[in-house]
């Protein structure tokens, strides 16, 4: 059923009239009447009358108006929500980030991003850079923020990759380690060492 004819049919129940209704809608009359007698047909029922002067709701028409409304009705609030959706004036934004990039970067982000759209609904949640891809890759969330590093690129194809900022990377080693005093180091340098870290899961939402 062609939704465009249960707005024709609600138009003219409430004028009661096929030229006020084509008038209202931009039709002739005869193209209303057409529209009538199809929809007519896809019910297999009367739904008006024919007066000399206009049109009248059959028993079989006002028990379809309502119901004609409801789907309207329903009709223009999906479009409404999907409008909204676009522009960005409801909906939801689930966001990872990586623990530095919680401190600052992402707190100044979300803060901007609230104040301009207030009707989305954010979550955060925190892991390991790798993590959080297999996330976004299964779609657990929307948008991550990750660190990479040279020479350990992301996959480009699985994932649209935009730079945010470049930061230096510090290592911490001992005074009398082999690799101390070296203005740069390679991560492949650092394979094999042992590492300090607070989790090798950290994760919190």
């Amino acid at each position: 059923m062609d939704m465009a004819w249960l707005d024709v049919f609600r138009t003219t129940a409430r004028l009661g009239s096929f030229t006020a209704a084509g008038e209202q809608l931009g039709f002739t009359q005869s193209a209303i009447s057409r529209q009538i007698a199809t929809l007519e047909a896809e019910l297999g029922v009367q739904l008006f009358d024919r007066l000399a002067r206009g049109v009248r709701l059959t028993e079989h028409g006002r028990t379809l108006l309502p119901h004609a409304e409801a789907l309207l009705d329903r009709l223009d609030g999906t479009r409404r929500d999907l409008a909204a959706l676009t522009g960005l004036g409801l909906g939801r934004l689930r966001i990872g980030a990586f623990d530095s990039a919680n401190a600052a970067l992402v707190p100044a982000a979300l803060a901007a991003f609230r104040a301009a759209h207030p009707g989305i609904g954010i979550s955060l949640s925190e892991g390991l850079s790798a993590h959080l891809l297999d996330r976004l890759r299964d779609g657990a969330i929307d948008l991550a923020v990750v660190a990479a590093y040279p020479g350990h690129p992301y996959d480009t194809e699985l994932f649209d990759l935009r730079p945010l900022a470049e930061d230096p990377v510090l290592v911490a080693l001992p005074p009398d380690h082999p690799l101390a005093g070296r203005e740069q180091l390679r991560l492949v340098e650092l394979a094999d060492e042992p590492w300090i870290a607070a989790s090798s899961r950290a994760e919190s939402t």
